[in-house]
């Protein structure tokens, strides 16, 4: 074992770069970058990118905002890993079973004029869940980018929504690729495909993600001159996801991450309502069961912060650990109350309802019209505390500024059957607060209680009557008194960026409270 850990840290994420599409790879800090082609030209209605900001739900025109938006395909060789000893709890080394050629594709959003940049990239592992690609982050936080001249990277993470970009466009996309590496591969020789929500088959390989994610990486801070971001001087680049995608930062955090030699690929993390387990690290073994020590974040030099909504902080406790301010261990935990694990927000920067349905898909809008009748999606600005977390993150990373610390969310009962405590409005006590909780008017479930995946991590927001507004607030004054004073008492604590203070104020004036 100890042989095979130095092969592999002399390796560091080692490939075999394609030489395809761009004539010969080039390496940066031991670490092979990918070749790169693009900008994929074409933008028109039936040729554009998925996920296009200008054809969102509700679409974003970049050009106003001072930025652009391309689309790239990188190929490379990545190798599949597996735990040496999976059974082991203590063992945290891997192993390459074998490695494979694979063509990926990013968009990328960033100002139009560099002397705009703030250094900051930010790398966002794209939602598989529902078998298309999903930018949850860029939905939640997309004004906080664009607002400060961050640049963010939408990086396609499975085989699966390769498959739905393929329904969507064919001609377009024809050149993505994630074949598996083991044509051998069977239901005899692997009887279940160790998948987070399914979509995998033998004729690919999941496990080809951690690679492409440290190739795309270090491409963008390579300075090479096919790099979509060269000449823009990057300072940090962060490694961010969401549900599913940050179920996936956790083996590459805490097992990939580490082979790499030299500096550090990634410079912090986000990770998002990630339920404290893991994703495998190919799709023929299983991943380490929950309370699995292995599922804990650490990483020796890089800053990470986990959030979890008020759906997924029962299931992240198996993985809880305390926070830690020490150089070669930076880490923040938060729980936020309020928020589900999926709100309104996350339906406005998810692909229009023409382009989802082209591959092959169903909008989070019409996911949860079959919950509830009539239920109404949960209206809780997740933003609030992912705009947070990005500014304490970036905070930390380039100067050094400790985060707050934060309680958690209060509790009643024993884990793994811990039961939210409630206030008297229905929402929940403790953790990470936020106006809309404190000067209430209306109750944000976790869950809607029905049986699906996407219904039971889906919110409601059940409005007071005005019987029981006029019983809270007598007068638009006395709501707004106490809505005020509690925007103000959360930024201070760090868990409200400036701008969201001031928008959750604007919105509070414009509410008529009967």
């Amino acid at each position: 074992m100890k042989n095979n850990r130095s092969a592999l840290r002399r390796m560091g994420t080692a490939v075999i770069v394609s030489v395809a599409l761009a004539g010969t790879a080039h390496a940066t800090g031991g670490r092979d970058i990918p070749t790169v082609t693009g900008p994929i030209p074409g933008t028109s209605v039936g040729n554009h990118p998925f996920d296009a900001a200008a054809y969102q739900a509700v679409p974003i025109d970049l050009a106003r905002r001072g930025y652009r938006e391309d689309e790239y395909f990188l190929s490379g060789t990545a190798n599949v890993y597996q735990y040496d000893n999976p059974a082991d709890p203590a063992d945290t080394a891997v192993k390459v079973l074998r490695e494979g050629p694979y063509t990926n594709r990013i968009l990328v959003r960033r100002p139009t004029d560099p002397r705009r940049f703030s250094g900051n990239v930010v790398i966002e592992l794209l939602n598989a869940t529902n078998d298309y690609d999903l930018p949850v982050l860029w939905s939640y936080a997309h004004d906080y980018f664009l607002s400060r001249g961050d640049v963010w990277i939408g990086i396609t993470s499975k085989p699966v929504t390769i498959a739905g970009l393929k329904t969507f466009n064919p001609v377009r996309y024809a050149a993505l690729s994630w074949a598996n590496p083991n044509p051998n591969e069977t239901d005899a020789s692997c009887p279940v495909l160790q998948t987070i929500v399914g979509g995998a088959t033998h004729a690919t390989e999941d496990g080809l993600l951690w690679d492409v994610l440290s190739q795309t990486a270090a491409l963008v801070r390579s300075g090479d001159p096919r790099s979509p971001l060269h000449g823009y001087g990057v300072r940090a680049i962060y490694g961010a996801g969401y549900s599913q995608s940050a179920i996936d930062l956790v083996p590459y955090i805490n097992a990939i991450a580490p082979l790499t030699h030299g500096a550090p690929i990634f410079d912090g993390y986000l990770v998002g309502s990630g339920f404290g387990i893991q994703a495998p690290l190919d799709q023929c073994s299983p991943a380490p069961a929950s309370g699995d020590p292995r599922n804990v974040l650490r990483s020796p030099n890089a800053a990470i912060i986990a959030t979890q909504s008020q759906t997924d902080y029962v299931s992240g406790r198996q993985a809880y650990r305390a926070d830690s301010d020490a150089a070669n261990d930076r880490y923040r935990y938060y729980e936020a109350a309020g928020p589900a694990h999926v709100v309104v927000e996350q339906t406005t920067s998810a692909a229009n309802t023409t382009d989802t349905h082209a591959a092959g898909g169903t909008t989070l809008v019409e996911d949860y019209a079959t919950c509830l009748p009539g239920a109404q999606l949960s209206t809780f600005p997740g933003r609030y505390l992912l705009d947070a977390a990005f500014s304490q993150l970036e905070g930390w990373v380039r100067n050094g500024r400790t985060p707050p610390h934060a309680p958690l969310l209060q509790t009643s009962g024993t884990p793994p059957n811990l039961v939210t405590t409630l206030d008297a409005n229905g929402n929940g006590v403790g953790g990470v607060r936020a106006p809309e909780l404190d000067a209430a008017v209306a109750t944000y479930t976790a869950s809607t209680g029905a049986a699906s995946l996407n219904c039971s991590l889906s919110g409601q927001v059940l409005p007071f009557d005005a019987a029981k507004l006029h019983g809270l607030y007598p007068t638009d004054l006395s709501y707004l008194g106490r809505f005020v004073g509690s925007t103000l008492a959360v930024t201070r604590q760090g868990f409200l960026t400036p701008d969201d203070a001031v928008e959750a104020i604007g919105q509070a004036l414009q509410r008529h409270v009967p």
